[in-house]
């Protein structure tokens, strides 16, 4: 069954929609809701978009979900289709691939900031009313949040991420210095540790022209109190508050702290150069700690330390994090959409959010799991510490967010690279997200 692709989903769940998903066979979106509820007893068969999911201890984390769904439920079978590795490349390879109405893949890995995207396109089955009675209740409120267009949730829970400040205790030590709790220290910290040859980078982080930079950008905006939109969804980027984190941005390079080349950095290549041991501090999502960690990989294995992001002198705002992560959506062209909303429910339930707590690096959407036996022997600060961090959504309530994202990242790598002032990056910042909001941009 494949979908026609309308612009918009309209009324049925709530506020969401009143209108029909055609389909083969005239099927409604009641239909495939119907369709979705019922757990297949006849043999079936799934297939998995999933991209590797950071390990603990060697295991492939997706194999071991599949072996668990798979014993109990015995009829139904599941195959991974191996995803790309970045989200940016995911998102485009996965809705050109949908909107050619494919029935495959029946379930797919997606990061949260799509289901604005994903539910205005109907490449996505709109999952509330197929979630039980307080389920929300065990899942942090941004990732609802996230997960929502215009009242209907496209996106079934499955870990989450956050952002933290990795560092190097044995330097720190050595020179009697603490962990920076501003930038203004770490500015000053890297300095010290960088004249006494001790470290080739002050600071490493992703400024790359991608989402990466989109996280970074919406943190630094968080420290110094400046928004990216307002409540009705306009832009409100502007004033002292945002030139203040753009000017921390170009003060990273300006002053030698941070590598010129961060301006092509993504995740990978500034946790490689902190692994490898080239780095101070580096700002990572908390994955990061399992691979800097892992003496197989990591040259800096042992000596390493995580804590929440600093914050701004005299702001009182500090622990600031994107709140990230990667839920499952169901393929409404799936033929086997039971078995699939099945398979999604089972990875948001607490023997999967348990697995993941032992056996992945990633950060269990489940709060409760956060507090218990097997999050503790895990020993991840970036788990432990998770309910420390005071989490920032991305501004993904809306479809065009590819587009307000292209408008926060191009901008700022100019400014990272030193050819547009804080204050021009600002307001080039502004005039894009205007235009791609009203869905005018490229």
């Amino acid at each position: 069954m494949s979908l026609h692709r309308r612009a918009l989903l309209t009324g049925a769940l709530g506020a969401a929609a009143a209108g029909l998903l055609s389909g083969c066979g005239g099927k409604d979106l009641d239909d495939l809701l119907a369709q979705a509820a019922t757990v297949p007893r006849k043999p079936a068969r799934l297939t998995w978009w999933v991209s590797e999911i950071p390990s603990r201890r060697g295991a492939v984390v997706a194999d071991l979900i599949i072996r668990a769904f798979e014993r109990r439920h015995p009829r139904i079978r599941v195959s991974k289709i191996n995803a790309l590795s970045t989200s940016d490349g995911n998102r485009s390879a996965i809705a050109t691939q949908l909107a050619g109405g494919s029935p495959q893949p029946d379930v797919y890995l997606g990061d949260t900031t799509w289901p604005a995207q994903f539910g205005h396109s109907a490449l996505a089955l709109p999952v509330e009313k197929l979630l039980p009675d307080g389920f929300w209740d065990s899942y942090p409120q941004a990732l609802r949040s996230g997960s929502t267009y215009r009242g209907s949730v496209y996106a079934v829970p499955f870990f989450t991420d956050s952002t933290y400040l990795f560092y190097r205790k044995d330097l720190l030590a050595k020179h009697g210095l603490r962990v920076p709790r501003s930038w203004e220290e770490l500015l000053h910290t890297s300095r010290t540790v960088q004249r006494a040859g001790d470290t080739e980078a002050g600071f490493l982080w992703q400024a790359a022209v991608t989402e990466s930079l989109t996280a970074n950008v919406t943190e630094f905006l968080a420290d110094a109190g400046a928004a990216v939109l307002d409540e009705r969804g306009g832009p409100a980027l502007g004033g002292a508050e945002a030139e203040r984190a753009f000017s921390l941005m170009a003060e990273f390079t300006s002053r030698g702290v941070t590598p010129r080349t961060v301006a092509t950095y993504q995740e990978s290549d500034s946790q490689d150069a902190f692994v490898n041991g080239r780095g101070l501090f580096l700002r990572n999502w908390s994955y990061a700690w399992v691979n800097a960690s892992t003496p197989q990989v990591s040259r800096v294995a042992g000596k390493i330390g995580a804590v929440p992001r600093p914050g701004f002198e005299g702001t009182g705002r500090s622990g600031v994090s994107c709140a990230g992560g990667w839920s499952n959506f169901v393929n409404p062209s799936s033929q086997e959409l039971g078995a699939a909303m099945e398979f999604a429910r089972f990875c948001a339930s607490g023997e999967v959010q348990r697995l993941l707590a032992r056996e992945a690096g990633v950060v269990p959407a489940m709060t409760s799991v956060l507090d218990g036996p097997e999050a503790r022997a895990a020993g991840d600060p970036t788990v432990l510490r998770a309910a420390d961090l005071t989490l920032v959504s991305r501004p993904v309530q809306t479809p065009y967010y590819p587009q307000v994202s292209k408008a926060l990242y191009t901008p700022a790598n100019a400014v990272v690279r030193g050819s547009l002032s804080p204050a021009d990056g600002v307001r080039a910042a502004r005039e894009g997200l205007r235009t791609a909001l009203e869905g005018k941009a490229l």
